[in-house]
């Protein structure tokens, strides 16, 4: 299915796409199912030729057969299915309701997380969902943020409100002042393996609950991504480091003229110089450098995303009952 060259086509012929709809993320996604108890299922709707594509894992819960978007909402930032063009978004809503009413019988409920509200597909849902009676809630229940890109680090400066601007350039001068000489350095294919395990370690020495989401299955989960990503050059593994130190590092992706950051950590002893915000707004003027034209922080409520000049983008969740 990952190795389908359908699934390139109707890729690259929607306008939405974004680094989580390639199959190099969504085998990782099967990779994991074929691990677990859940089970796979991948549609396709055709027109004149194919138009959309959707994929999904099964699994048993209290509740019943649970139908979710391949991926699975806890590390995939954005679902839903690959679609070949704004016009065929309604017609593939109805076909894939009309397809699990209809022809297929394995699922009790169609729990969607992680849908992009400007996407506009949650809408078709719940429209087609309504017209065949079906029981279904709807709710934001979650945002990333995004910020476009201008041409130059100046630019990007002048573009934020004077209180932002002043306070960004206060704390850079603060950490430049205190750890002079740090610098942004990015795994290759020599320093891959030792960096996967290098972010990982670093990241389990956070506090709370940052420290505690990187368990055994979630590390296994990331050097699978970073080595995969990586073959594919969308992986964007950077550590800001000082004298041989790691003072913040970022699990990121470039694809599409877009930056992800997916993932960060920052040593907590250095809290006071702020060497997370240092990276990020390292981050961006290169990505500015490359010509990229946005900056997805993705998931998260975070301050500083928005304290930098990201705009907030709802995501709904759906829940369908048969």
């Amino acid at each position: 299915m990952f190795d389908s060259a359908l699934w390139r086509e109707i890729l690259d012929a929607d306008s939405n796409r974004h680094v989580f709809a390639p199959p190099e993320w969504n085998r990782l996604g099967g990779e994991a199912c074929a691990q677990g108890r859940q089970d796979t299922l991948a549609i396709t709707f055709e027109d004149s030729g194919p138009v959309g594509l959707a994929s999904f894992t099964i699994d048993l819960t209290p509740q019943g057969r649970r139908l979710r978007f391949l991926g699975g909402d806890d590390l995939t930032d954005y679902l839903g299915p690959l679609i070949a063009g704004e016009s065929y978004r309604r017609q593939v809503a109805e076909a894939l309701l009309e397809y699990l009413t209809r022809d297929f019988d394995g699922w009790d409920y169609l729990d969607a997380k992680n849908l992009p509200v400007p996407f506009q597909f949650s809408e078709w849902l719940v429209e087609a969902a309504d017209r065949k009676g079906l029981s279904f809630d709807l709710e934001l229940h979650e945002l990333t943020a995004v910020m476009s890109l201008g041409d130059s680090w100046e630019d990007y400066r002048q573009s934020l409100a004077s209180k932002k601007r002043h306070e960004l350039a206060r704390k850079l001068r603060r950490f430049e002042r205190e750890a002079p000489g740090a610098f942004l350095r990015t795994a290759d294919a020599e320093s891959l393996e030792a960096d996967i395990t290098a972010f990982v370690d670093f990241h389990r020495a956070s506090a709370g609950e940052k420290g505690e989401f990187m368990d055994p299955r979630r590390a296994a989960f990331f050097t699978d991504a970073a080595r995969q990503m990586h073959a594919s050059k969308m992986l964007s593994l950077d550590f800001l480091e000082l004298d041989g130190r790691i003072l913040a590092a970022t699990f990121s992706f470039r694809y599409d003229g877009v930056f992800y950051l997916y993932n960060s950590a920052f040593d907590l002893n250095l809290k006071s110089i702020s060497p997370g915000l240092a990276i990020v707004a390292k981050l961006i003027e290169r990505s500015m450098e490359e010509g990229l034209r946005r900056f997805d922080f993705l998931r998260g409520r975070e301050r500083y995303k928005y304290d930098l000049g990201a705009e907030p983008l709802p995501l709904h969740s759906m829940l369908i009952r048969r």
